[in-house]
Protein backbone atom coordinates (compact mmCIF):
# COMPACT_ATOMS: atom_id res chain seq x y z
CA UNK A 1 0.00 0.00 0.00
CA UNK A 2 1.03 3.34 -0.78
CA UNK A 3 0.09 7.19 0.59
CA UNK A 4 -3.80 8.38 -0.36
CA UNK A 5 -4.20 12.49 -0.24
CA UNK A 6 -7.07 13.94 0.46
CA UNK A 7 -8.06 17.50 0.53
CA UNK A 8 -10.94 19.33 2.20
CA UNK A 9 -11.16 23.00 0.88
CA UNK A 10 -7.75 23.19 0.45
CA UNK A 11 -7.10 27.28 -0.58
CA UNK A 12 -3.82 29.43 -0.93
CA UNK A 13 -3.85 33.46 -0.77
CA UNK A 14 -1.16 35.62 -0.62
CA UNK A 15 -0.94 39.30 0.15
CA UNK A 16 -4.77 38.98 -0.35
CA UNK A 17 -4.44 37.22 -3.91
CA UNK A 18 -6.38 34.37 -4.19
CA UNK A 19 -3.68 31.25 -6.08
CA UNK A 20 -5.47 28.37 -5.69
CA UNK A 21 -9.48 28.56 -4.69
CA UNK A 22 -10.54 26.23 -2.77
CA UNK A 23 -10.07 22.37 -3.94
CA UNK A 24 -11.56 19.46 -2.34
CA UNK A 25 -10.31 15.81 -3.69
CA UNK A 26 -9.09 12.25 -3.61
CA UNK A 27 -5.41 11.58 -5.31
CA UNK A 28 -5.55 7.84 -4.71
CA UNK A 29 -2.67 5.48 -3.87
CA UNK A 30 0.22 4.23 -6.43
CA UNK A 31 -0.78 6.06 -9.52
CA UNK A 32 0.79 8.71 -11.43
CA UNK A 33 -1.06 11.86 -11.06
CA UNK A 34 0.02 14.06 -13.71
CA UNK A 35 -0.89 17.56 -12.90
CA UNK A 36 -1.28 20.07 -15.95
CA UNK A 37 -2.49 24.38 -16.44
CA UNK A 38 -1.19 26.61 -17.78
CA UNK A 39 1.73 29.03 -16.97
CA UNK A 40 1.27 30.81 -13.62
CA UNK A 41 -1.78 28.67 -12.90
CA UNK A 42 -0.84 27.26 -9.60
CA UNK A 43 0.43 24.43 -10.16
CA UNK A 44 4.00 24.81 -8.08
CA UNK A 45 2.30 26.09 -5.41
CA UNK A 46 0.12 23.31 -4.94
CA UNK A 47 2.76 20.97 -4.23
CA UNK A 48 4.17 23.16 -1.95
CA UNK A 49 1.31 23.01 -0.63
CA UNK A 50 1.21 19.64 -0.40
CA UNK A 51 4.69 19.92 0.87
CA UNK A 52 3.67 22.33 3.68
CA UNK A 53 5.77 24.84 2.19
CA UNK A 54 2.94 27.22 1.67
CA UNK A 55 0.82 29.03 4.53
CA UNK A 56 -2.81 26.94 2.65
CA UNK A 57 -6.00 27.23 3.98
CA UNK A 58 -8.16 23.81 4.73
CA UNK A 59 -6.80 20.19 5.24
CA UNK A 60 -4.50 18.12 3.62
CA UNK A 61 -4.91 14.29 4.84
CA UNK A 62 -2.51 11.57 4.04
CA UNK A 63 -3.00 8.57 4.85
CA UNK A 64 0.69 6.27 5.59
CA UNK A 65 0.97 2.75 4.97
CA UNK A 66 3.70 2.32 7.48
CA UNK A 67 6.08 4.62 9.20
CA UNK A 68 7.84 5.86 6.86
CA UNK A 69 5.79 9.07 6.47
CA UNK A 70 8.35 11.38 4.46
CA UNK A 71 8.28 13.03 0.61
CA UNK A 72 10.14 12.67 -2.16
CA UNK A 73 10.62 16.72 -3.77
CA UNK A 74 12.24 17.07 -7.32
CA UNK A 75 11.79 21.19 -7.63
CA UNK A 76 12.11 22.45 -11.14
CA UNK A 77 15.52 23.92 -9.87
CA UNK A 78 18.55 23.07 -7.73
CA UNK A 79 19.15 25.73 -5.76
CA UNK A 80 22.74 27.00 -4.11
CA UNK A 81 25.43 28.52 -3.75
CA UNK A 82 27.57 28.16 -6.91
CA UNK A 83 30.77 29.06 -5.14
CA UNK A 84 30.19 25.76 -2.53
CA UNK A 85 33.18 23.45 -3.37
CA UNK A 86 31.22 20.14 -2.77
CA UNK A 87 31.27 17.66 -5.45
CA UNK A 88 28.18 15.41 -6.78
CA UNK A 89 29.61 12.54 -4.62
CA UNK A 90 29.57 14.57 -1.69
CA UNK A 91 26.70 15.84 -2.27
CA UNK A 92 25.04 12.69 -2.55
CA UNK A 93 26.82 11.15 0.42
CA UNK A 94 25.12 13.88 2.82
CA UNK A 95 21.25 12.72 1.67
CA UNK A 96 22.24 8.67 2.42
CA UNK A 97 24.43 9.21 5.85
CA UNK A 98 24.55 11.18 9.01
CA UNK A 99 28.56 11.40 9.38
CA UNK A 100 30.13 14.16 8.42
CA UNK A 101 32.00 13.82 5.21
CA UNK A 102 35.74 14.25 6.44
CA UNK A 103 34.81 10.70 8.16
CA UNK A 104 35.56 7.26 6.05
CA UNK A 105 32.75 6.18 4.38
CA UNK A 106 31.22 3.19 4.52
CA UNK A 107 31.47 0.70 1.44
CA UNK A 108 27.59 0.45 0.60
CA UNK A 109 27.89 4.09 1.00
CA UNK A 110 29.67 4.35 -1.48
CA UNK A 111 28.11 1.56 -3.82
CA UNK A 112 24.47 3.09 -3.17
CA UNK A 113 25.61 6.37 -4.58
CA UNK A 114 27.48 4.97 -7.72
CA UNK A 115 24.04 3.06 -8.21
CA UNK A 116 22.13 6.04 -7.53
CA UNK A 117 24.42 8.19 -10.51
CA UNK A 118 23.98 5.24 -13.17
CA UNK A 119 20.25 5.40 -12.86
CA UNK A 120 19.90 9.55 -13.90
CA UNK A 121 22.72 9.25 -16.28
CA UNK A 122 25.75 11.12 -14.48
CA UNK A 123 28.62 7.95 -13.95
CA UNK A 124 31.42 9.01 -14.55
CA UNK A 125 30.89 12.59 -13.40
CA UNK A 126 30.81 12.09 -9.68
CA UNK A 127 34.05 14.45 -9.18
CA UNK A 128 31.85 17.35 -10.62
CA UNK A 129 31.20 20.35 -8.06
CA UNK A 130 27.47 21.64 -8.32
CA UNK A 131 28.53 24.76 -9.84
CA UNK A 132 30.12 22.84 -12.84
CA UNK A 133 26.97 20.94 -13.57
CA UNK A 134 24.57 22.22 -16.29
CA UNK A 135 20.47 22.85 -15.67
CA UNK A 136 20.13 19.11 -16.74
CA UNK A 137 22.68 17.34 -14.80
CA UNK A 138 21.40 19.53 -11.82
CA UNK A 139 17.76 17.83 -12.23
CA UNK A 140 19.30 14.43 -12.43
CA UNK A 141 20.57 15.14 -9.03
CA UNK A 142 17.91 16.02 -7.53
CA UNK A 143 16.03 13.25 -8.97
CA UNK A 144 18.71 10.63 -7.72
CA UNK A 145 18.56 12.06 -4.17
CA UNK A 146 14.73 11.63 -4.08
CA UNK A 147 15.45 8.12 -5.66
CA UNK A 148 18.00 7.49 -2.35
CA UNK A 149 15.53 8.70 0.33
CA UNK A 150 12.85 5.74 -0.29
CA UNK A 151 9.82 7.52 -0.04
CA UNK A 152 6.19 6.26 -0.73
CA UNK A 153 5.11 9.87 -1.61
CA UNK A 154 7.13 11.85 -4.73
CA UNK A 155 5.95 15.38 -5.59
CA UNK A 156 8.03 16.14 -8.77
CA UNK A 157 7.59 19.24 -10.39
CA UNK A 158 8.60 19.55 -14.22
CA UNK A 159 11.12 16.76 -14.35
CA UNK A 160 12.00 16.98 -17.84
CA UNK A 161 13.23 20.12 -17.56
CA UNK A 162 16.55 21.13 -19.38
CA UNK A 163 17.18 17.11 -20.13
CA UNK A 164 18.21 15.72 -23.22
CA UNK A 165 15.97 13.04 -24.71
CA UNK A 166 18.25 10.39 -23.36
CA UNK A 167 17.74 11.64 -19.91
CA UNK A 168 14.55 12.17 -20.15
CA UNK A 169 13.82 8.38 -21.24
CA UNK A 170 16.15 7.74 -17.97
CA UNK A 171 13.79 9.64 -16.12
CA UNK A 172 10.60 8.48 -17.35
CA UNK A 173 11.67 4.88 -16.77
CA UNK A 174 12.30 5.74 -13.12
CA UNK A 175 9.34 7.18 -12.83
CA UNK A 176 6.82 4.40 -14.02
CA UNK A 177 9.40 1.62 -11.76
CA UNK A 178 8.23 3.53 -8.74
CA UNK A 179 4.67 3.22 -9.84
CA UNK A 180 5.25 -0.04 -10.23
CA UNK A 181 6.43 -0.56 -6.55
CA UNK A 182 3.48 0.96 -5.69
CA UNK A 183 4.74 4.65 -4.82
CA UNK A 184 2.28 7.70 -5.35
CA UNK A 185 3.71 10.35 -8.10
CA UNK A 186 2.23 13.54 -8.10
CA UNK A 187 4.01 15.07 -11.54
CA UNK A 188 4.24 18.41 -12.85
CA UNK A 189 4.26 17.94 -16.47
CA UNK A 190 3.84 20.91 -19.42
CA UNK A 191 3.75 17.49 -22.51
CA UNK A 192 0.14 16.81 -23.08
CA UNK A 193 1.56 13.50 -25.18
CA UNK A 194 3.94 12.78 -22.10
CA UNK A 195 0.59 12.93 -20.22
CA UNK A 196 -1.53 11.03 -22.08
CA UNK A 197 0.83 8.23 -22.39
CA UNK A 198 1.80 7.88 -18.72
CA UNK A 199 -0.18 9.46 -16.40
CA UNK A 200 -3.28 7.38 -14.44
CA UNK A 201 -5.51 10.61 -13.63
CA UNK A 202 -4.79 13.50 -14.90
CA UNK A 203 -5.58 16.91 -12.59
CA UNK A 204 -6.21 20.20 -14.38
CA UNK A 205 -5.18 23.54 -12.43
CA UNK A 206 -6.12 26.68 -13.20
CA UNK A 207 -6.65 28.97 -10.15
CA UNK A 208 -8.06 25.83 -8.40
CA UNK A 209 -8.46 22.05 -9.47
CA UNK A 210 -10.88 22.09 -11.88
CA UNK A 211 -11.25 18.33 -11.95
CA UNK A 212 -9.47 14.68 -13.13
CA UNK A 213 -10.08 12.42 -15.56
CA UNK A 214 -8.96 8.73 -15.07
CA UNK A 215 -6.60 7.86 -18.08
CA UNK A 216 -8.38 4.96 -18.91
CA UNK A 217 -5.85 3.86 -21.71
CA UNK A 218 -3.08 3.90 -19.65
CA UNK A 219 -2.22 1.13 -18.61
CA UNK A 220 -2.19 -0.83 -21.78
CA UNK A 221 0.00 2.29 -23.26
CA UNK A 222 2.40 2.57 -20.76
CA UNK A 223 3.81 -1.76 -21.13
CA UNK A 224 4.33 -0.41 -24.59
CA UNK A 225 5.62 2.58 -23.70
CA UNK A 226 8.27 1.26 -21.07
CA UNK A 227 9.43 -1.26 -23.66
CA UNK A 228 10.39 1.66 -25.99
CA UNK A 229 11.92 3.51 -23.43
CA UNK A 230 14.14 0.85 -22.08
CA UNK A 231 14.96 -0.10 -25.73
CA UNK A 232 15.87 3.72 -26.40
CA UNK A 233 18.33 3.97 -23.21
CA UNK A 234 19.94 0.95 -24.19
CA UNK A 235 20.59 1.48 -27.79
CA UNK A 236 22.09 5.33 -26.25
CA UNK A 237 24.29 4.18 -23.94
CA UNK A 238 25.77 1.36 -26.13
Amino acid sequence: MSVTLQLKEMSLSLNDVEILQPISATLQAGRLHAITGPNGAGKSSFLKCLLGLMPHKGQIKRHWPDKNKGVAYVPQQLAFEPSLPITIDEYLTTTLTSRALFFKRASNIRAQVEGLLERVGLEGKKHLRLGQLSGGERQRLMFAQALGQKRHLWCVDEPMTGLDVTAQALITQELLALRTEGVTLLVVHHDPDWVSDYADEVWSINGGLAGHQVNLHAMSTVRRKTSNVMRCDQEEVA
